[in-house]
């Protein structure tokens, strides 16, 4: 078996690992890591049981769509792609090669304990940063390359939470929407995350608020008010933090069971299609 990972920062803080505990041959491209076997895709020979897009937004769709032509399963981080239409043709330029956005919050394993508790009333999912904008003024905070900013980074983790916690959520319509970007070069004086550039770009939303009916969903790199990570309810709390590296293989092993089962993959497929529209709202 053999994997294939492309970008080595997540790439090789995530995926390198599980692979190597399973056994597989692991080939790695990356264009600014000297310890990557190879600085292009290129450059890779063979074909691959699994393959990892792990680089900055803006490249997400060429690599994909070479990973897909000697992979049999490409996942591709978040956000994906630039909108729905270029997932759709990123599927049907490839066909015979199974495509997903990488969704490893569905495999945690207490998310059927959040579905039993928030089966009733009100539910908010919340990733709230104290002061957490992710290198200001890199392709992070460039609208051209990110595609956008938290909406982008951590709201399609929220929406692949929702719907595992939605069954209806194909259906359920949307009652409130509003983003924005509240800071900018000049007013972020420090991150916890990464550094700042001021000579950079930061032209992006840095707080996304989506409303659901029963739940609320509500993304913020900066509230400078404290943090609140997870998914709240009337009855019970579950603090999120890190995703453990556990659902990530839940995530991996799941696919690659499925790989022959066209349902799955017609799910996956509404799945992300959807989560790519409610991001082009921002």
């Amino acid at each position: 078996m053999r994997a294939l990972i492309v970008g080595l920062g997540f790439g090789k803080a995530v995926y390198k690992p599980i692979y190597e505990n399973l056994g597989w041959d692991i080939v790695t491209v990356d264009s600014f890591n000297p310890e990557a076997n190879f600085k292009s895709i290129s450059e890779v020979k063979g074909k691959f049981n699994v393959a990892h897009i792990c680089t900055p937004n803006f490249t997400h769709y060429e690599l994909a769509d070479a990973a897909a032509k000697i992979s049999k399963i490409v996942f591709v981080e978040k956000p994906g792609v630039k909108n729905a239409a270029q997932w759709q043709q990123l599927l049907d330029n490839n066909p015979k090669t199974r495509i997903v956005m990488t969704k490893n919050n569905q495999y945690r394993d207490n998310i059927g304990h959040m579905l039993r508790v928030a089966d009733e009333g009100p539910v908010e999912i919340l990733w709230i940063n104290d002061n957490r904008v992710p290198n200001p003024g890199s392709w992070f905070t460039t609208k051209e390359l990110a595609f956008g900013g938290v909406s982008r980074d951590l709201m399609p983790h929220m929406l692949s939470i929702y719907q595992m916690l939605n069954p209806n959520w194909r259906e359920d319509e949307m009652t409130h929407f509003e983003a924005g970007q509240r800071w900018d070069l000049n007013s972020v004086d420090k991150t916890d995350y990464g550094v700042i550039n001021k000579d950079g770009t930061y032209d992006v939303d840095d707080f996304c608020h989506f409303g659901f009916n029963r739940f609320d969903l509500v993304a913020d790199w900066a509230s400078n008010k404290g943090e609140k990570i997870g998914v709240y309810t009337d009855i019970l709390d579950f603090e999120l933090g890190l995703c453990p590296v556990d659902a990530y293989e839940r995530m991996i092993q799941t696919a690659i069971k499925n790989q022959s089962t066209d349902k799955f993959w017609e799910q996956q497929k509404e799945m992300d299609l959807w989560i790519h529209q409610q991001l082009e709202l921002v």
